[in-house]
């Protein structure tokens, strides 16, 4: 539970919020997300399949950088991807 002095300090955040920037105060509480393009969709669902599958091939050849390769993609393609969840 916030203090009265929290809640207090909050909503001035909240109000400079809508002042400043009405469409990202509209967007939050809308809950609409930032559309994806296509070509970035692609890029992430490509990162994540090319990631993971140089993860399957590096652990069944036992190559560490095919491993650590594989990883990295799939890092890459998930951050991108999370990126996109922020309003």
């Amino acid at each position: 539970m916030l203090s009265r002095n929290e809640q207090q300090q909050l909503r001035t955040i909240e109000q400079w919020f809508e002042i400043t920037d009405p469409e990202l105060t509209r967007s939050l509480r809308d809950g609409r997300l930032r559309n994806l393009g296509l070509p970035r969709r692609l890029l992430c669902l490509a990162l994540m399949v090319l990631g993971g599958a140089l993860i399957g091939v590096g652990a069944v050849a036992a190559n560490v950088f095919l491993l650590f390769a594989g990883i990295v993609g799939l890092t890459l393609g998930v951050c991108l991807r999370i990126g996109a969840i922020r309003p």
